[in-house]
């Protein structure tokens, strides 16, 4: 698979060896993000130092790390390093020496961290005392979030207020799937990315199969032999510290609790238990919580939790609950098991898909108020009325779009449009927006060929506006 994007992180990492940026630059982002992908591919430009680091023990490490310094400065590699200090510095004087300016970069960071504690402390005096003197950029990544971010964003940390950049690599946007699997059609795209996410690696592993993906899913995560068939254990394993402890609270919201009242009763644990694992998922992006719209998400006590990321999402809701069918089922049951969940799948993931992209839908944008900046869409619900899929109001507060959400593999025709404005209309409006400039929408993944823009003054969307709108953000 070709790089895709990440235009913005590789523009942000070429400032620094632009303008020889000295100091410490810290990236970060879940396991699977590309994260290597882009430190090498933006080493190779500068000609700089990459290295990742294992789990091996200090002395191994050193060695190793000594070995990958010897093709920048030949000789490196053939002396013994008793110590982290040791080998810094001996770098940064080899540097001066040849007026070599970086950047150095320690891929991996937290398993050199987990082998030896005192080496954020050790990294800390040699930041201090010798390469920011000598303009040396040294880069530190790790997937452990929870690491990573203690090391540099605590103010208590030995790194903090030490990084020249800090920032989070996320997932690719939606929109960049139809090229990264060679997909033509916006349905397929939805329905890839609504499995695999915007994870890089997941996409580089799709990309032989094309539009088959039931064979890509079959051969890749159901079949018990498959490379992702366990992804979420290893994702959780990856932390440090370890977090598959978490494991069970992802498990209850696959099952369908989404309020801590209800994970509580099928855990037997108090709500009040709940709170830190349920903070730490959402540290670690793979759950999200959510308040419905007009509630102030800070006071709330309407939350529903739902797992953010789409692949565990799938994979903690279709294969946890039955992962002994999986385990011992022919390839024939297995697809007719994923058969019976995956239109509730796509379904739902389309729906967050268009929430999270509306306000950037330029076309629906302009025809509401040009000049006007709108808010990400939220979910609205109030006990037993109908629930609203989206919706989002301009900066002001003074006006507002509901969006109605619909979801079919075949095109939707004009008379299906028609009739399915009609009911948009007359649907009752919630409480917090009644009285206040509204117009809405109809965002379906695809339509029969010559369907107007607007049909009973409605907006009609599809999934190409819906996936055009992610990118270039």
């Amino acid at each position: 698979m070709d790089f895709i994007d990440r235009n913005e992180e590789l523009a942000r990492l070429r400032h620094l060896t632009a303008t020889q940026a000295s100091g410490l630059a810290v990236l970060y982002g879940r396991r699977r993000i590309g994260k290597s992908w882009l430190l090498v591919k933006w080493c190779q430009e500068c000609k700089g130092i990459y290295w990742v680091a294992d789990t091996s023990a200090p002395a191994l490490q050193r060695l190793s790390l000594a070995e990958a310094i010897s093709a920048r400065f030949p000789g490196f590699g053939e002396v013994i390093y008793p110590t982290w200090s040791s080998l810094l510095n001996a770098l940064s004087q080899r540097a001066r020496m040849e007026s070599w300016h970086g950047p150095v970069i320690f891929d991996e960071f937290p398993y050199l961290v987990a082998a030896d504690h005192t080496l954020p402390g050790v990294f800390q005096a040699w930041i201090d005392a010798e390469i920011r003197d000598q303009g040396l950029l040294a880069v530190i990544s790790g997937s452990s979030q929870n690491m990573m971010q203690g090391l540099t964003l605590c103010a208590d940390a030995p790194l903090y207020g030490r990084a020249q950049e800090v920032f989070l690599l996320k997932p690719l946007a939606a929109g960049h799937i139809s090229r990264a699997l060679h997909l033509k059609a916006a349905v397929p795209s939805i329905q890839a990315y609504s499995v695999w996410g915007g994870v890089p690696r997941y996409w580089q592993a799709a990309e032989q199969y094309g539009n088959h993906l039931e064979q890509c899913l079959d051969e890749l995560v159901f079949h018990p032999l498959g490379v992702f068939h366990d992804e979420p254990n290893f994702l959780l394993h990856s932390e440090t510290p370890n977090a598959i402890g978490l494991r069970p609270y992802l498990e209850v919201i696959g099952y369908g609790a989404h309020r801590i009242s209800e994970m509580g009763a099928r855990l037997q644990q108090p709500a009040t238990a709940l709170a830190r694992p349920l903070s730490r998922l959402v540290e670690l992006g793979l759950v999200q919580r959510q308040v419905p719209f007009g509630e102030d998400e800070r006071t709330s006590k309407k939350s529903l939790y739902t797992i953010g990321d789409p692949f565990c999402y799938f994979w903690f809701h279709v294969i946890a609950p039955r992962r002994s069918l999986f385990e011992n089922a022919t390839q024939e049951a297995r697809l007719l098991l994923w058969r019976r969940y995956a239109h509730a799948i796509f379904a739902y993931q389309w729906e967050e898909l268009v929430r999270n992209t509306l306000h950037r839908v330029d076309r629906l944008c302009q025809s509401l108020s040009p000049n006007d900046v709108w808010l990400p869409a939220r979910r609205w619900w109030q006990e037993n009325y109908p629930e609203w899929d989206a919706i989002m109001a301009n900066l002001a507060g003074d006006q507002h779009l509901l969006a109605e959400v619909k979801w079919s593999e075949r095109p939707f025709k004009t008379a299906d449009l028609h009739s399915l404005t009609k009911e948009l209309l007359q649907r009752e409006l919630p409480a917090c927006i009644r009285g206040k400039a509204t117009a809405f929408t109809l965002v379906v993944p695809s339509v029969e060929a010559h369907v107007p823009d607007t049909i009973n003054g409605v907006i009609i969307l599809t999934g190409r506006d819906i996936l055009n709108a992610t990118l270039g953000y």
